[in-house]
């Protein structure tokens, strides 16, 4: 199966990209700075460009059976405003491709009716959107983007602190206050589970969060 990877070269998008050729998968890697690439496979394919360009957007999905976006803030808030106009225009895409499969990191700042808010998630949210407002705004919107589309998503929810912590295939999912989520979460077990979504249904227009 060819699946095509947007941010194959960020924190956890280098553990995607990684499992994914373990996998067998054939991936397209669709990034800003190819430099950044140092695995070599024959059933890796990687197109350099930027988010505002829709024709490569459309030809890195074209033929391919799923999208995977690991995508998100950086903290550059010049670059990080352009996030969902990225997310935007790679859902163009997959409409124009007939790619119906969408699986996207995001966050807990974008709730979800099926959440269980309280006064420690509230805070939460206050603090982040507080100190990193651009950061806060864009999760939001790309994630509503998301979900308004017409494709097959699932947003796949952070919920605690990134580790580099091995491997596990251990994690704990569900909504806020409705189930036990613990305090951290390696970045190779969020890939690990984003990867899972390919071949898995139960998800599908669903926003569980996720932790070790």
């Amino acid at each position: 199966m060819k699946i095509t990877i947007f941010g194959a070269t960020g924190k956890t998008g280098q553990f995607m990209l990684k499992q994914a050729l373990e996998r067998g998968y054939e991936v397209v890697a669709f990034v800003r700075s190819p430099q950044k690439i140092t695995l070599h496979d024959p059933h890796l394919t990687v197109v350099q460009s930027e988010l505002s360009e829709r024709e490569k957007i459309t030809s890195a999905i074209a033929g391919t059976g799923c999208v995977l976006s690991a995508l998100g803030p950086t903290g550059n808030v010049e670059g990080d405003k352009q996030l969902s106009d990225g997310i935007a225009n790679i859902l163009i895409a997959m409409k124009e491709c007939n790619v119906k499969r969408f699986i996207v990191l995001s966050t807990t700042s974008a709730q979800d009716p099926s959440d269980k808010d309280n006064l420690n998630f509230k805070s939460r949210r206050a603090m982040i959107r507080l100190s990193r407002p651009t950061t806060f705004e864009q999760i939001v919107k790309y994630s509503q983007l998301v979900r308004d589309s017409d494709t097959d998503w699932t947003l796949v929810r952070i919920a605690s602190l990134l580790t580099n912590a091995s491997l596990s295939k251990h994690v704990h999912t569900g909504y806020l206050g409705r189930n036990k989520l613990k305090g951290k979460l390696s970045r190779a077990n969020l890939a690990w589970y984003m990867l899972e979504q390919i071949k898995r249904t139960k998800d599908i227009r669903k926003a569980p969060a996720i932790s070790d």
